[in-house]
């Protein structure tokens, strides 16, 4: 479909097909088909993720709700999809496998593997950041959670997950753990870490045009992301709730190696990219963010709100020596932006 300026509407046309098995028995499958022309525009009823797309997705999947002497339910699902544009270019192959079970002491385990971008496929959105599709090397992806049993006053949750891409050159892995506390049925607090160490071979470093020409550049990105997320909920009564909310939150990275593109369709990884001369930088992003909101319904459906927001941010082109800790401390000597807010509603009862 070619860029035409003088357009003030979209059409186009969708459709899916799909064959399911969704009760009976300890089995249940999907498979579907979907397409989405270049120009369908479906906005003005929803909210459209994509069009510019086809589809093809299979699931199958085992369930066992008897209860045995190792746990109390299973389930095991095998996913596959593929992806391609309307025009016909690949941009995704991927396979996926999942398992969850709650073990007789009420705990849950979760985990799940997946591998993508086989065969030959193409990344024609945000690579090149409005350039050429790039190919894709393989991905593979692995992840998994415990829950603990929800019963008691303190639940404990843990995620991970692993990623490795671009032949070894790309890795991320990424991790939460949560403790809930629930003392009693009208009061809940969390408290959530999260973690993140992020290397990117091929993070988009920008666009430049000069009288050369137009110059699509990647760096390679070593990022690490940590946050602290604090909630409470109190019911103080029927019609009076208070909620706070808090997370300082520190990213900080530094690129270097920076490359354009060279040949965006080469096999080989290496044939992709060449040098270019640019100066790399960095970042560091603090932010404090903290939020408490008392609600009162005061009549039936007529409500009062009173908020208190505080945020703190500083953002550098630059790493910095500091650590992730001496990141957090920091950001308490910021300057602190308050805001105060009131709004109430009245129902009036015709």
């Amino acid at each position: 479909m070619t860029y035409d300026s003088t357009r003030t509407a979209l059409s186009g046309d969708a459709g899916e097909l799909f064959f399911s098995k969704l009760g009976g028995g300890i089995t249940r499958f999907e498979t579907s088909y979907q397409r989405r022309s270049q120009g369908f525009e479906a906005n003005d009823l929803g909210f459209l993720l994509q069009a510019d797309q086809q589809s093809w997705s299979t699931w199958f999947g085992l369930q066992s709700l008897r209860p045995t002497a190792l746990y109390q339910i299973a389930y095991w699902n095998f996913n596959w999809w593929q992806y391609w544009t309307a025009a016909g270019t690949p941009v995704e192959r991927a396979a996926n496998t999942n398992a969850h079970v709650q073990l007789n002491n009420r705990w849950w385990v979760h985990g799940g593997v997946t591998t993508g971008q086989l065969g030959t496929t193409f990344c024609d959105r945000n690579c090149s950041r409005g350039g050429p599709a790039v190919r894709n090397d393989p991905y593979l992806s692995a992840w998994g959670e415990v829950d603990g049993d929800a019963r008691p006053a303190l639940v404990p949750y843990m995620w991970l997950n692993y990623f490795r891409g671009d032949g070894g050159r790309s890795e991320r892995f990424n991790g939460n753990t949560q403790i809930t506390l629930r003392v009693a049925s009208q009061f809940k607090a969390s408290l959530t870490l999260s973690a993140t160490h992020n290397v990117n071979d091929i993070q988009p470093h920008g666009t430049i045009k000069d009288s050369t020409g137009t110059h699509y550049t990647f760096a390679h990105l070593n990022q690490k992301t940590v946050s602290l997320t604090g909630r409470v909920d109190y019911t103080l009564s029927t019609v009076l709730t208070l909620q706070l909310y808090a997370q300082p939150f520190v990213s900080k990275g530094t690129y270097s190696n920076v490359r354009e593109l060279a040949d965006p369709n080469a096999a080989a990884f290496d044939n992709r990219y060449k040098p270019y001369a640019a100066t790399p930088g960095g970042f560091n992003d603090k932010e404090f963010n903290s939020t408490v909101v008392l609600r009162w319904e005061y009549r039936p459906g007529s409500t009062l709100f009173v908020v208190w927001t505080q945020g703190r941010a500083d953002y550098t082109q630059i790493e910095g020596p500091r650590s992730l800790a001496g990141n957090f401390r920091d950001m308490f000597d910021l300057h602190p932006n308050n805001t105060f807010l009131v709004k109430a509603s009245y129902w009036i009862n015709w």
